[in-house]
């Protein structure tokens, strides 16, 4: 089977006097159909690469972090108001007639009395800038030129004697020929892929028609063994050993199916006299074929069962038992790092897990505390949910602190400060990210943790969950009914840095913006939140640096923020949410709107969960394994 593309059906090339019989018609036409209503499903305001179409391949979904930047193509879409996705979905109709009305307009003025030659087309200004600066090829424009319907016009440039025909479009036809220039740049990346495919099912067809040639050779043969000279009766096709094997040792056809074979290639009924040629034979031997074709279904099935069988005989032997996991001896642990050694492979631990933990093995011997006590603690802490004697991570941290409030601090002493230890939890998160900082500078990998390991990832997960549990925390629970606890937005006022991120768009836009990249890199994120008593203002300073030295420049994100109480989709309790708005981006010397800035997405939504004088962790609001961390500049 060969692919080819599909060719546009173009309208029949009606004559002289046909033309002026339905040019009325179509000229009132013109008014009642809107061929914008085509191009108006697309989105006017997207941004379609500008310079060269090979751009476009770092558009990926449509959501390319450099889309701001690439002037929009000069088609259409720049000729008409832009309009949000909103709007657009709730006014297609009059939008189209806008549309329709802005090239017609264009049209106007450079057809000639209501028709346009191809030269015309062609020194349309911005399919003229296009052809200049490459983005449009000559032979591109021809073949869209030929597809468009025409209206064949008679001319006489030298004489009766020498007339000649020159085709020309009217205003729907321009209409179809701007979409198509368009749809080059918007199917790039589609056109690539169908000529892989187009490659593909040309060597697939090359081989099918090679299996196909040498099933023909071998037909031929059987047919002359079969047969007498160029025919065969249907007691000689009987006698066809393939057909032998399936009735009477596979059992896999019947006697009738053959009779009902035969009839159906000769056309007859109720008989099995006369005789078939070689392209009968070949029609028997498709139609014997086709009743043992399988469905896709039925295929998978047997090959499931086959690979199963196939599986199952070489299995391994039996795997030796896994040996005793280890008893944790280290004191001290915080209760998520001990959690995590505890848990078993679903990330649970039951009561037999407990075993494994030193200390309290040892406090049960020495009967600092009783099995009985232990049990009680145990089954008063919230189960995994689905299980009944399960704890996940919220609900061993709860046994662990039950098991501690059993015992008195025997450390009174005044003179030691009561946040030591918090402190040195802190200090260790701060010191972390430093060395994660330090490290990507020397590798020259991107700041703030956005190209460190999962191991590194993993750890300042661990700690700074740690953290968030610390009683100097200052986000508490928030009471549903009341709304005590919730953090007050003057808490949040101020200046503060990102440190860290493990936000996987910011690493792959190259920041916040997305317009770090090539020559420049992402060279830090300041986030200013000021509020009144009626305006909260955000604004986003993100500077980017030269690879290889040079000035430095700067991104600015200017919107409103909002801190309030939502009850969280994870946990199902209410907690202190911080949602950005962002209203305008500035770089260089452009200010664009921020409403379909999609790289500035992750920071728009986010839960604060961790809060002191100095240092704010959030997470993300649908991926709470995403942190930002911040801490407030001096």
């Amino acid at each position: 089977m060969m692919y080819q593309r599909s060719n546009k059906t173009t309208m029949p090339k009606p004559t002289l006097l046909l033309c002026v019989l339905l040019a009325g018609c179509c000229i009132s036409s013109i008014h009642s159909f809107s061929p914008m209503s085509i191009v108006s499903r697309k989105s006017i305001t997207s941004a379609i690469v500008s310079t060269t179409r090979s751009t476009s391949n770092t558009h990926q979904n449509n959501v390319g972090p450099r889309g701001p930047l690439s002037m929009p193509f000069i088609s259409v879409r720049t000729m008409m108001a832009s309009t949000t996705s909103s709007e657009e979905s709730s006014t297609t109709i009059a939008s189209s007639t806008s549309d329709g009305e802005a090239l017609q307009s264009l049209f106007a003025k450079h057809c000639d009395e209501g028709l346009m030659t191809e030269d015309d087309l062609r020194n349309v200004p911005e399919i003229k800038d296009m052809l200049e600066q490459g983005d449009l090829l000559s032979s591109e424009l021809t073949e869209i030129w030929k597809a468009a319907p025409k209206f064949p016009q008679v001319v006489d440039p030298l004489g009766e004697e020498d007339m000649a025909v020159k085709d020309k479009i009217d205003v729907d036809s321009f209409i179809q020929v701007y979409r198509d220039i368009d749809d080059l740049f918007d199917n790039d990346d589609a056109a690539e892929i169908k000529e892989e495919a187009v490659v593909a099912a040309v060597a697939v067809d090359d081989t099918v028609a090679d299996a196909e040639e040498e099933d023909g050779d071998e037909l031929k043969e059987i047919f002359a063994t079969l047969g007498n000279a160029d025919k065969l009766s249907f007691s000689q096709l009987r006698q066809w050993e393939e057909i032998t094997v399936m009735i009477e040792e596979e059992k896999t056809l019947g006697e009738d199916e053959v009779v009902t074979l035969w009839e159906g290639v000769l056309g007859v009924k109720g008989t099995t006299d006369g005789e078939m040629d070689l392209k009968g034979f070949v029609d028997f031997n498709n139609a014997l074929d086709d009743l043992f074709e399988l469905e896709d279904d039925e295929m998978e099935e047997i090959e499931n069962a086959v690979m199963s069988e196939a599986e199952e005989e070489e299995a391994a032997p039996p795997a030796q038992p896994t040996p005793p996991r280890p008893i944790i001896t280290e004191e001290d642990l915080p209760p998520g790092v001990l959690f995590s050694q505890l848990a078993n492979e679903n990330y649970l631990v039951s009561k037999e897990d407990l075993s494994r933990w030193g200390e309290l093995t040892d406090m049960l011997k020495e009967g600092e505390i009783t099995t009985d006590e232990l049990n009680a603690l145990f089954d008063n802490a919230s189960k995994a949910p689905g299980t009944k004697d399960m704890l996940d991570e919220d609900g061993f941290c709860s046994l662990y602190d039950a098991i501690d409030a059993l015992f008195e601090d025997i450390d009174n002493d005044d003179n030691v400060e009561e946040d030591t230890p918090q402190q040195e939890l802190k200090e260790e998160l701060l010191e972390f990210i430093e060395d994660i900082a330090q490290l990507s500078s020397e590798e020259g990998q991107q700041i703030c943790g956005l190209d460190c390991s999962e191991l590194e990832r993993e750890r300042v997960l661990e700690v700074s969950s740690e953290l968030e549990r610390e009683p100097y925390n200052q986000v508490v629970a928030v009471s549903a009914s009341t709304g005590d606890g919730a953090i007050k937005k003057e808490e949040l006022v101020g200046t503060w840095d990102l440190i860290y991120s493990s936000s996987s768009t910011m690493k792959y836009n190259e920041g916040l913006s997305g317009l770090a990249g090539g020559l420049t890199r992402f060279g830090g994120l300041q986030q200013k939140l000021t509020a009144t008593k009626y305006l909260s203002d955000v604004e986003y300073t993100e500077k980017m640096v030269g690879k290889f030295g040079g000035q430095e420049a700067e991104v600015r994100v200017t919107g409103d923020w909002d801190l309030r109480t939502e009850v969280s989709l994870f946990t199902g309790k209410p907690s202190n949410v911080l949602s950005v708005v962002p209203d305008k981006v500035f770089y260089a010397s452009r200010a664009d709107k921020a409403d379909h800035w999609k790289s500035l997405g992750p920071m728009n939504l986010l839960v604060l969960t961790y809060l002191d004088e100095d240092l704010r962790i959030m997470r993300g609001n649908t991926s709470t394994d995403t942190l930002f961390i911040l801490r407030r500049s001096k």
